[in-house]
């Protein structure tokens, strides 16, 4: 009787064991994995949820129409390894392991209490103190990359979550992924590369880009000029602004342009402007004659948008593709306006390329 009681109890305290491992335990486990390393499995979830970048934020959303934050975690859950995870973020606070912010590695979860006293926002981790996510309010919106040390993230974190596993081994095989080789030789897992724009901190950088035709009468060429461009500044998670020195010929006006322009904006779209200096007589080459402008040999100010697609990881930098329209200040004189010659000698459009890098 009495070892009857004690095989019971010794078979119930097992029992307890394994519960309590199995409540410990990630959610995924290698059966999960589709035979990939813990540290694969974590590239790849990172890879997949960085191709969601750029989704538009939509409540209740899972696709590249729109996605909200516990969509994109549902979706890079589904996609990396056909594994439907809880749709919710609450849900997701308690699937998910608890762990210390200290031991948060790339790929676990971070959650925040935007409203109300329950979890009510979600992103991954992606080493370096910064999450994607998808966000519905502030300067952007939609699937983009922020900073824990934002203060408003900062205010609003309750905790961190581990669905994958993680073993110390993962670390060199995650930062080789980071540094731009990828996951399986399929989408890389940038976050090395785009996140020199999502880190606060100093930059540098330089450009060239290639001006377009003048379309003026006599002018027709497709090269208008050529130009480069040295930037230095300050990013702050969605914002930048900096000094740039962008010295300009003008094949079709016939100068050497040499402005300083202050820049400021997201690393989408920027606004310049500031003085340049103009070395030649501006004018163009008509069918019927020379048109001469003012402006020669002296500063006069000129201002422009920029356009650009986003970054691409190179080396310790990246590098962006970019178009921008600027205006730059000459005037035709007492001659009668014309309008092809003479609004192509104040406006230009270039497209070009230009390579930053964190300091």
């Amino acid at each position: 009787m009495v070892f009857k009681f004690f095989q019971k109890s010794f078979w119930l305290f097992c029992l307890l064991l394994i519960a309590a491992g199995s409540l410990a335990a990630t959610p995924l486990n290698e059966r999960h994995l589709q035979g990939l390393s813990a540290a694969e499995a974590r590239l790849k979830l990172l890879a997949t949820a960085e191709s969601y970048l750029g989704t538009p934020y939509r409540f209740a959303g899972i696709d590249r129409r729109g996605m909200d934050c516990s969509g994109l975690v549902y979706r890079s859950f589904l996609e990396a390894f056909n594994y439907s995870a809880p749709r919710r973020a609450d849900g997701l606070y308690i699937w998910a392991q608890r762990i210390d912010t200290s031991d948060l590695q790339p790929g676990d979860l971070v959650f925040f209490v935007t409203v109300g006293s329950a979890v009510s926002h979600v992103g991954i981790y992606t080493g370096g103190g910064q999450f994607i996510h998808s966000a519905s309010e502030g300067p952007q919106t939609g699937v983009i990359y922020s900073s824990l040390d934002e203060s408003y993230w900062r205010r609003t974190y309750i905790g961190a979550g581990r669905a994958l596993p993680w073993e110390a081994e993962a670390e060199e095989t995650i930062a080789a992924g980071r540094s731009g080789t990828g996951y399986g030789g399929g989408s890389p897992y940038r976050n090395g590369g785009v996140r020199a724009w999502t880190d606060a901190g100093f930059f540098t950088g330089f450009g060239a880009a290639w001006s377009w035709g003048a379309f003026a009468e006599g002018n027709s060429s497709a090269l208008r000029g050529i130009s480069a461009l040295a930037s230095a500044g300050y990013k702050w998670s969605s914002f930048r602004a900096g000094l740039e020195l962008r010295p300009e010929w003008d094949r079709g006006l016939g100068v050497f342009r040499l402005p300083f322009t202050m820049s400021m904006g997201t690393d989408t779209f920027q606004f310049f402007a500031g003085p340049a200096y103009t070395f030649g007589e501006p004018s163009f080459s008509l069918d019927n004659g020379e048109r001469h402008y003012t402006g020669g040999g002296d500063w006069l100010w000129g201002a422009g948008l920029s356009a650009a697609f986003p970054p691409i990881k190179m080396g310790p930098g990246a590098l962006s593709f970019y178009g921008e329209l600027a205006l730059q200040q000459y005037h035709w004189g007492d001659a009668e306006f014309r309008f092809w010659p003479d609004i192509n000698a104040n406006f230009r459009a270039s497209t070009g390329m230009r390579y930053l890098w964190k300091l």
